[in-house]
């Protein structure tokens, strides 16, 4: 019998060290789900494919069993679609696996559910057997991106790491049918004209052709050899992209007719990905903004693109239509779309806000193509939550690299914002992201600056000492002052000042970049950031809220999956009562069970509140998805 061949690269991972008062750690990408789903067995039949494009978070427990992968839009660099799924050096908390090591571990597993490669029942039943030329295809990216170490996302792998392809067989064991050692994604770029690696793997041995068959993607990873625990985080990412499993397949089947949206949806605002309602103006909106499509076929197509704007009403405000446009093949041109009509839209429009409340936009973003038959519809939609409550943010939630300050006494991270009208600070949201025996969780202060021109002035106000926290990855933790801050309008600043000579690490948002706004400070003077990225550091503004966040911290919430289409799960530490409630205030159900049903209710934003056992209650938003 024929046997599939196992190809294995390995490339020298090269260290850069540089002179900076800034450090990158990379960290995870983890979703924040407190534990994995319940696990299920849900048969599959052919075709079998995920690209990861509609959702995020968990993978499709319909499709995949959980083994600690996440589905994100953050590790990727133009990938083939919109959205991987990443297997790195953490489990789902965002934490080390306890096995890490500087040589090799075995880390992430993405395992399918059953898949039924004993027959097909669609048109009609039939028995599959190696003659029905059946392949497996996906995509697999090394993390790190493209260009210098300051400007890239995640972590590349090292040479001793490896990215493995199993298959499950009739004798119930697993096989290694595939393999891939540590490389850079700009070698793949320089081979393949693209920044993944396609394979392409024919199905001839008879021992797989079982009624549940599965693939079984592993990871091994090692951590660097630093001395210092501080610097040791998350590494050595591996995203897998467009998994596709069928029949009457053959050696050159390396293509898709497919319109496909690479990156995720942007914000509509030039600075900011949200920002406080109250201090929002027309001024804040972008001009442009870049949307990025891909052909996946062979020839050139062509293809419509739009977008429209709804409120927490579902009722549309704005549309965008760019017409029709031919986008050339990546294939060929290595190239996206370049028609300014759907590749750059201007942005004619402005949000209406009441600045006395707290309002939410979806930004739904739609690609057709005008002529023949799309292979995957779920990666021709994206949305992007524009949000107007109460705080400032840069980044988009999710940390790809750790960024810190030089371990000197008193050094100072600082970020920047504008107020465009006087407000009164309450709190500060901040993610201190993991790192080994988490070494970087050490004393700190919260300072804010009023401005001198560009850069910090006078400090004036310093918290008491603080000390970092982080119970899941990507889970902001809230510091609330003492007493409400009232600032002018205009530029100031949020530092974090170390106490000693410890590294404080924060996370860092490899996908904005607001660098620009961001400066640091190890003795006399301050210095910008070079750094493509955002500090995970978001200012509270209200003194209502002020009352709300105080009250808050009685009782926090952890609700997972949230986005959610159904089911969430709901973790406190005893019985406790749930009532979902509108956003007019209007009860809607109350339950005690775990998890929670709410597929009966409408897309949407709904409020959770928990009251626990012990009389202690908090809230939590939940988004309702189709």
């Amino acid at each position: 019998m024929k046997k599939v061949v196992i190809i294995t690269f390995f490339f020298l991972h090269v260290v850069c060290c540089l002179q900076a008062q800034l450090i990158l750690v990379p960290i995870g990408s983890k979703a924040n789900e407190q534990k994995p789903f319940p696990k299920t067995v849900v048969y599959n039949q052919l075709p079998f494919t995920d690209d990861f494009s509609d959702y995020e978070g968990i993978p499709n427990p319909n499709k995949w069993q959980q083994g600690n992968v996440v589905v994100n839009r953050g590790y990727q660099y133009n990938p083939p679609s919109l959205g991987v799924a990443t297997l790195d050096a953490t489990d789902l908390y965002g934490k080390l696996y306890p096995a890490a090591n500087t040589s090799s571990f075995g880390a992430d597993t993405l395992c399918s559910q059953p898949i039924r490669l004993d027959s097909v029942t669609n048109p009609v039943r039939l028995k599959l057997s190696p003659k029905d030329s059946v392949y497996l295809s996906f995509f697999v990216q090394p993390a790190g991106g493209s260009g210098p170490p300051w400007e890239s996302i995640g972590s590349t792998p090292s040479k001793s790491d490896s990215i493995i392809l199993e298959f499950y067989s009739t004798n119930q064991e697993w096989k290694r049918i595939w393999a891939m050692g540590g490389i850079e994604a700009d070698s793949l770029f320089v081979h393949n004209g693209a920044y993944y690696q396609y394979v392409l793997i024919p199905i001839v041995e008879e021992e797989f052709f079982i009624k549940d068959f599965q693939i079984r993607f592993r990871n091994t990873a090692s951590c660097s050899n630093n001395p210092l625990d501080t610097y040791v985080g998350n590494c050595d990412q591996w995203n897998i992209d467009y998994v596709f499993l069928d029949r009457n397949r053959n050696c050159s089947d390396t293509t898709r007719r497919d319109l496909a949206f690479v990156d995720p949806a942007p914000s509509f605002l030039k600075r900011y990905q949200s920002m406080p309602a109250r201090q929002f103006t027309s001024e804040e909106m972008a001009d442009n903004i870049n949307i990025k499509i891909v052909n996946l076929s062979t020839e050139p197509l062509s293809s419509t693109y739009k977008f429209f704007i709804t409120d927490e009403a579902n009722q549309e405000i704005f549309n965008y239509d760019g017409g029709f446009e031919n986008i050339a093949p990546y294939i060929t041109a290595h190239s996206y779309q370049t028609a300014q009509a759907h590749a750059n839209p201007t942005i004619n429009y402005s949000f209406d806000i009441n600045p006395q409340s707290w309002e939410r936009f979806t930004i739904t973003h739609i690609i057709k193509e005008g002529v023949g038959q799309d292979m995957l519809s779920a990666n021709d939609t994206m949305r992007f939550e524009q949000i107007f409550e109460n705080y400032f943010a840069y980044d988009d939630g999710s940390a790809e690299n750790g960024i810190g300050v030089e371990p000197i006494s008193e050094s100072h991270l600082a970020v920047a914002y504008e107020l465009n009208t006087s407000d009164t600070l309450t709190a500060v949201d901040i993610y201190f992201n993991s790192s080994l025996n988490e070494a970087n969780f050490k004393p700190f202060f919260i300072c804010v600056w009023n401005a001198s021109g560009n850069l910090p002035g006078e400090m004036i106000h310093k918290t008491e000492q603080l000390i970092p926290s982080s119970d899941s990855l990507n889970r902001f933790a809230r510091f609330v002052l003492d007493e409400p801050l009232i600032l002018p309008a205009g530029r100031f600043f949020i530092s974090l000042q170390t106490k000693s000579n410890d590294y404080l690490n924060i996370g860092f948002d490899r996908n904005t970049n607001s660098s620009q706004y961001t400066y640091s400070k190890t003795s006399a003077d301050w210095e910008k950031s070079f750094l493509k990225g955002s500090v995970m550091l978001r200012p509270y503004f209200g003194r209502a809220a002020w009352v709300g966040l105080k009250d808050a911290e009685r009782q926090t919430v952890k609700v997972y999956p949230n986005p959610t289409s159904g089911r969430f799960y709901v973790q406190t530490e005893g019985p406790s009562l749930k009532r979902i409630y509108d956003l007019s205030g209007r009860l809607l159900l109350e339950t005690k069970d775990n998890p929670v049903d709410i597929s009966s209710l409408s897309q949407g934003i709904y409020i959770l509140k928990v009251t626990g056992w012990d009389g202690i209650t908090g809230t939590e938003k939940i988004i309702k998805t189709n």
